[in-house]
């Protein structure tokens, strides 16, 4: 088969979103498909903007990167992206929120279709409210829709009713032979010394919805030490508050680190913590990566599929979001019961093995693709 799939942006950009899209993309040419992604050229390239680039191959995937010329409430300007959308797929995806790949699926010849659905538009209201009438449009005209959970499907208004109706759900994997548990294992040399004890992880972007001044609030006063991991617009924000309450023996900012790295991250901390505060939050990858390692985790009660990765006190600890007394209640407890560490983290990792996998992400969405190429 010829996948095609639409993409905000693409790996070494940072996301969620672009993490799924080139985990699919490179498992499906890993299959033997051949396989093209339509992005945005982000901010980890530095390109002529006046120029198409498609770059070789790169684990079989071929990635065409457009010229983009500004950001509109966090979606990419990019010129050609319609007329790079025509390559002559068997099967399209749209991986959304993505207005211009929602366009380009209306004006370019009907093929097979598939919307990911990573979620709606949530911060921009009257975006949104525009917006909407195209999606469930293109819902409307897809052969099928993704989302990662059942819960998900409950945060999907920008399907509409045609587009749940057709919904699959398909959960987000990782590559459990790569996040592994380990014994004892070596430390990043950025990370703090064990010996001045247990010390939490947080992985993400730096954006407003993760939930990072409720965990600087946790934090404060206290022997708590959490490792940040990421890049984003609030950096610049959230380094000078460091400064400003005093928070340097508490928190170490490290930015982002490469992927080859990550896992040992993971295997370092003693506990890994998620403190997103809305829905924008809708699966949280970096949760399953640390339970994939065996670390418990830390969530919050959001209604998105987040509860459903984490499973409260099995997995990991789930405390009301934007409550910093409570999250700073279960930190403490993680970094003080070593024998509860272990036992949610060994659970962690069996939930990982028996629900999210890569392998068996590709393999269903694979299936998908073949079902949906099949009624073209």
């Amino acid at each position: 088969m010829k996948i095609l799939h639409l993409s905000k942006f693409y790996p070494p950009d940072p996301g969620g979103l672009e993490h799924v899209v080139a985990r699919l993309a490179e498992g499906a040419a890993a299959a033997g498909h051949e396989v093209r992604v339509v992005c945005a050229t982000g901010s980890s390239w530095l390109r002529d903007p006046r120029k198409r680039v498609t770059e070789p191959p790169r684990r079989g995937v071929a990635v065409v990167r457009l010229p983009t010329y500004g950001v509109w409430w966090s979606q990419p300007l990019a010129r050609g992206y319609v007329a790079a959308s025509r390559w002559p797929a068997d099967v399209v995806y749209i991986h959304r929120p993505h207005p211009l790949a929602d366009l380009a699926s209306l004006l370019t010849p009907r093929r097979p279709t598939i919307v990911f659905h990573h979620s709606d538009i949530q911060r921009q209201r009257l975006v949104r409210l525009a917006y909407q009438p195209l999606t469930r449009a293109v819902a409307r005209r897809a052969d099928a829709a993704v989302v990662a959970t059942e819960a998900n499907l409950d945060h999907a208004a920008d399907l509409g009713r045609a587009g749940k109706e057709k919904a699959v759900v398909i959960p987000l994997g990782v590559d459990a032979k790569r996040f592994v548990p380990i014994e004892n294992p070596s430390r990043p040399a950025i990370f703090p010394s064990v010996a001045r004890g247990p010390v939490g992880l947080f992985v993400g972007r730096l954006v407003g919805y993760k939930g990072l001044d409720v965990l600087f609030r946790a934090v404060q006063g206290t022997n708590l030490r959490v490792v940040v991991v990421g890049g984003g617009p609030l950096r610049e924000h959230l380094d000078a508050e460091i400064r400003s309450v005093g928070l340097r023996d508490n928190i170490l900012m490290v930015g982002t680190v490469k992927d080859d790295e990550l896992a040992g991250y993971y295997q370092a901390a003693q506990y890994f913590v998620l403190p997103s505060t809305t829905p924008a939050e809708m699966f949280g990858i970096s949760l399953v990566e640390a339970m994939a390692c065996g670390r418990p985790v830390i969530s919050t009660d959001l209604t998105t599929g987040v509860r459903e990765v984490n499973e409260a006190n099995v997995t990991g600890l789930v405390v009301p979001r934007g409550d910093a007394e409570s999250l700073r209640a279960a930190m403490k407890r993680l970094a003080e019961d070593e024998a509860l560490c272990r036992r949610l983290g060994e659970a962690a990792r069996r939930r990982v093995e028996e629900r999210f996998t890569l392998d068996r992400m590709v393999e269903r969405h694979l299936e998908l693709c073949e079902g949906v190429a099949g009624r073209g």
